[in-house]
């Protein structure tokens, strides 16, 4: 997550603006690593949430309602004895740091004033959640106690004193100089990015914060730091101005970047470097921190669950691609045994002349030279027992192969089935559609189904929600998995409508619907429909477009384009000048035709 110290300044600006004077009301704490605090003023209440959890550790007004624990933990209950009732009087970043101090004044259980500070320290995993006297500076307790065998440099336990996390020798954005700039590149290594020279030395600076200054100055990020001059150091500079004033200004744009399936970054002002993705901006850092979470949340949980069925398909895949393997090999054992039934019938084509013994020198008249070849015997079996012998392993090597030639075609027509299943779960965006692979993995018995016999007696017929997209006023059917597919293809589908499959591959029908053939479909339409079939295939390797601007199927190509950019799939796109030409053939031959290789 990019929360650095430029956003925790933007988190406790605004909330320093809202929340100071506000009266802690009531304290719970949800779960380990988070603390809800109700605030309450005039015509006015909040809830404030601050969590330690290394993975999602942040400081947001929050409008989520969460479960309290039935028992309080302990740092509930000090939080509770110490600060509940008391006023926010002051929310303060500590120094550019990844800290929030909130300061908050009340009385002790001797009716005086005391003041206690809150310090939220959102570090990944080392956050921590920690209360603090500041009149001695003794910590009173923590979220998150670390001893000894935690830390060597401090310990966060009850009745020590708190250390402030190491501080690291950095320049506050506010303070910096364009001198002291240009000093930290000429004196950095030449093989340093431009990106971590200014993260090394800036404080605040995340990794997102730094690249997106490089990506606005326009200079190319892997540029080696000793070919830059003092052009380049003007537009490094003009870009930390600009940071500043926006930080000075309190002028922020808290923004959500999304690829569409997935959010990719968040910060409090507008990210160019991701211009090619969805940008949203928000009306408060705290609403960006919440759907970011939340939406980071959900998409765990899809890629948690993801994985738990992705394992047992590959189990499956794997089991089969082993029982193939020994199957084909049976096949090969049979196919290897015409030797057998040629050693048989040279025995008995010589049993005149052979005698009983370990081997039998005869004349090979399958070889076309007719070359002489020694056949191995068992000494105590006749001649015409050792024939029988060859012709009985003969015999079974051949039968064994075609029951096993059988068996490999049920097992590859299986595997082709799970590939089938695993591409669904590739192209699942939903918690919906991972519910789906499961059912069909529980029909097919893979896994064993979650709900009782009653309950599966009760469970209502799940409902099928096949994708449906638009071309103009066209309408376009999509089958999601294999259960969408027959169901689109069998149920939905009409005469008279179009039906796309990629060939020998897993994949998605996609349906034309064209209701009693009232119109002659374009070719852009049909194109565009051949584009999806391809897209909700199997992944393949390499997906390549090319297209020239003025060609008749360019704008199929750029809305194909414009829906792999939208669900981040990779794909390589050239567009080029001209039509539907020769020469441009032969541009996407020698651009394309290598990656092949």
């Amino acid at each position: 997550m990019s929360l650095d110290g430029i956003a925790i300044h933007a988190l406790a600006d605004e909330l320093a603006a809202s929340l100071i004077g506000a009266r802690i009301d009531k304290i719970q704490q949800p779960d380990s690593s988070t603390i809800l605090l109700s605030l309450r003023q005039p015509g006015q209440t909040d809830k404030l949430l601050l969590s330690c959890n290394a993975q999602t550790a942040r400081i947001c007004v929050t409008t989520t309602v969460k479960s309290n624990q039935n028992q309080p933990p302990m740092f509930c209950m000090v939080m509770r004895k110490h600060i509940e009732g008391s006023k926010i009087i002051e929310i303060r970043q500590a120094g550019w740091e990844r800290m929030v101090e909130i300061v908050c004044e009340g009385y002790d259980e001797m009716g005086e004033k005391a003041t206690r500070v809150l310090i939220g320290e959102f570090m990944g995993k080392h956050s921590n959640l920690i209360l603090i006297n500041p009149q001695n500076n003794i910590i009173l307790d923590s979220a998150r106690r670390l001893g000894t065998d935690t830390s060597s440099y401090r310990q966060v336990l009850p009745g020590l004193t708190y250390i402030v996390p190491p501080p690291q020798d950095k320049v506050s954005l506010m303070d910096l100089t364009e001198e002291q700039m240009v000093g930290f590149f000429v004196e950095a290594p030449a093989n340093m990015s431009l990106k971590k020279i200014l993260l090394n030395n800036i404080a605040g600076f995340g990794p997102q914060t730094a690249a997106e200054i490089i990506h606005r100055s326009g200079i190319n990020p892997d540029e080696r730091v000793d070919f830059l001059g003092e052009y380049d150091y003007s537009r490094i500079w003009q870009q930390i101005l600009w940071l500043r004033d926006i930080i000075e200004r309190k002028a922020y744009e808290p923004t959500i970047v999304s690829d569409g399936r997935k959010t990719i970054a968040f910060a409090p002002f507008r990210l160019e470097q991701f211009s090619q993705y969805e940008q949203r901006t928000l009306e408060s850092m705290s609403v960006l921190m919440e759907q970011f979470i939340g939406r980071k949340e959900k998409e765990n949980h899809l890629t948690q669950r993801a994985g738990d069925l992705e394992r047992i398909i590959n189990r499956e895949i794997e089991r089969c691609e082993k029982k193939l393997a020994l199957q084909l090999d049976k096949v090969q054992e049979g196919e290897d045994s015409e030797h057998f039934k040629v050693w048989g019938e040279l025995i008995t084509a010589n049993l005149y002349q052979i005698k009983q013994g370990d081997s039998a020198t005869v004349m090979n008249y399958y070889d076309p030279e007719q070359q002489m070849i020694t056949i191995p015997m068992q000494a105590n079996l006749t001649p015409n027992e050792n024939a029988q012998k060859y012709f009985r392993k003969y015999t079974k090597a051949k039968a064994g192969a075609q029951q096993s030639l059988v068996q490999a075609e049920l097992t590859q027509d299986e595997l082709n089935y799970l590939d089938s299943i695993k591409n669904s779960l590739q192209s699942a965006q939903t918690l919906d559609d991972l519910n789906d692979v499961r059912l069909e993995l529980e029909s097919a018995e893979y896994v064993k189904a979650k709900l009782t016999k009653q309950n599966r007696k009760n469970k209502k017929e799940p409902e099928y929600k096949p994708l449906i997209l638009h071309y103009g006023d066209i309408e376009i059917l999509i089958g999601k998995n294999n259960v969408q597919n027959d169901y689109v293809t069998t149920k939905m589908a009409r005469n008279n409508d179009v039906w796309f499959h990629a060939k020998d591959i897993p994949g998605s029908h996609v349906i034309i619907r064209n209701h009693m053939a009232q119109r002659e479909l374009s070719q852009e339409v049909l194109d565009f429909a051949a584009h999806l079939a391809a897209y909700f295939s199997k992944k393949p390797s390499l997906l390549w477009v090319g297209c020239g601007n003025t060609d008749f199927l360019i704008q199929a190509n750029q809305d194909f384009v414009k829906k792999l950019n939208e669900n981040g799939y990779p794909h390589e796109y050239l567009e080029n000048e001209g039509g539907h030409i020769w020469r441009n053939w032969r541009i996407y031959l020698t651009e394309f035709v290598p990656k092949l290789f």
